[in-house]
């Protein structure tokens, strides 16, 4: 009976370690350590569901790319990165999300899946030349009445999500 506990116990913990992840993929040449290319200013921000993303709105009400967009500038303005002299901006492309509804989130928490946002970041020049890209995700799969609670779940992904971006644009490594 003892060894059946521990081993229960050893699962819980492990599923609570892999519960919440978030995660970047270059998509171009550099390091995700690398030094900015230019300097770590932005002049703005612009965010927008590709077409596939488009398609989830109807079955993800919960999803705002207002308050993504918002929690985003926030994190660039807390390091002093929004600059309106600055020459470059930073693009982003949701290309997929899933919200669990909060009654699926509590009662069956990371059984019934997780919640996520997937996107690509992008810094360019003032031209519109790309000079980092990144595809961004972060995904929540706790439940339970705690960490199923919306504003929890979507606060902890937008938080995620804006740390990557972050990192795009500075080039420091999210820790």
């Amino acid at each position: 009976m003892f060894n059946i506990m521990k081993r229960l116990v050893i699962v819980a913990f492990a599923l609570m370690l892999i519960a919440c992840a978030s995660g970047v993929t270059r998509m171009d040449n550099a390091t995700s350590n690398a030094a900015p290319v230019i300097a770590p200013k932005v002049k703005s921000i612009s965010l927008w569901l590709n077409d596939d993303a488009k398609k989830l709105v109807g079955d993800n009400l919960k999803f705002n790319q207002d308050v993504l967009r918002s929690t985003i500038e926030r994190s660039l303005q807390a390091q002093d990165i929004i600059k309106t002299d600055a020459i470059q901006s930073l693009d982003v492309e949701i290309t997929g999300f899933r919200v669990r509804s909060n009654f699926t989130a509590i009662m069956f928490g990371f059984m019934a899946g997780n919640d996520n946002i997937e996107g690509i970041v992008s810094l360019k020049d003032d031209g519109g030349k790309v000079l980092k890209k990144a595809k961004v995700n972060a995904s929540y799969a706790l439940g339970g009445i705690a960490g199923g609670q919306d504003d929890a779940r979507m606060g902890w992904l937008y938080e995620a999500f804006a740390k990557h971006a972050l990192a795009e644009v500075t080039g420091v490594p999210v820790k």
